[in-house]
């Protein structure tokens, strides 16, 4: 039986995948700010938009469970305009990168006690288009668009985990970069509008299930992969060696986040 904890566990591909692990008996929790979790699954409430929120997640799950097998980073949101968090920090990129990175690094210790640990990051891999990161303006207070704000987390989020074996070498944590593509997982309700009712009319007709896309998550966890890195775009790999993952750009996002979480430690 594996110990597993999922962020964005309360809906869409993250609730199915909690709902399956469960019935097959393993120990799940999901984080969410919702007051409901799937029948068998441990519920954390909390806020990750915020680096005390993380913070204070990040121990409820070390205090509930000595060793944590897999950790899957599925928290994200669509914002149609531009939302700061508490910490002055664009909603999208603080969801994406600060508090994956925050999540880990806390929770590595007792990632590091299970057999064969990893963490599975849903996020962009490789397959954003866009400006990229805005270094010189993370939150970007200049000309904020949404699928900018969307695509500069998620690269971040490709970021984290081609640097993690850099960061901590020698880690027994498989890094698990993962995007499922186009889901039928409700996000038009977040887009809103005419375009948020003919995205959700269109996932229905085209999309992956949830619990389809939550298989896809399944088979990483069930076979551990065994390199540090691996990457995977609707189930397909995808070349860990891509400019996208540049480890020189990885360490300078990781110097970033360790100055915005400091206050945290």
């Amino acid at each position: 039986m594996a110990n597993a904890v999922i962020t964005g566990g309360t809906n869409g591909i993250g609730r199915s995948l909690a709902a399956r692990l469960a019935r097959e008996g393993h120990r799940v929790a999901v984080v969410g700010r919702s007051t409901t979790a799937p029948d068998g699954v441990e519920l954390i409430r909390g806020d990750l938009s915020t680096v005390a929120g993380t913070a204070a997640v990040a121990d409820q799950v070390a205090s509930r469970f000595d060793v944590v097998d897999h950790l899957v980073l599925g928290a994200g949101r669509f914002n149609r305009r531009r939302v700061i968090t508490a910490d002055g920090l664009e909603h999208s990129f603080a969801l994406y990168a600060v508090s994956r990175f925050a999540l880990v690094e806390r929770l590595l210790p007792v990632l590091e006690r299970s057999a064969a640990p990893v963490v599975v990051s849903l996020c962009g891999v490789a397959g954003l288009k866009g400006p990229g990161i805005q270094w010189d303006d993370l939150a970007l207070s200049r000309g904020f668009r949404a699928f900018r704000a969307v695509s500069q987390g998620a690269r971040a989020a490709d970021l984290l985990g081609a640097g993690f074996a850099d960061r901590h070498p020698g880690s027994a944590v498989r890094y698990v970069l993962h995007n499922p593509m186009f889901v039928d997982s409700g996000l038009g309700e977040q887009v809103g509008g005419l375009r948020g009712r003919a995205l959700d009319l269109t996932a229905r007709l085209f999309a992956r299930s949830a619990d389809d896309a939550a298989g896809q998550v399944h088979r990483f966890l069930a076979d551990p992969p065994t390199a540090p890195l691996t990457a995977s775009r609707a189930g397909k790999p995808v070349d860990p060696a891509r400019p996208e993952f540049d480890r020189a750009t990885a360490a300078r996002l990781y110097t970033v986040l360790d100055g915005i979480t400091a206050s945290a430690r």
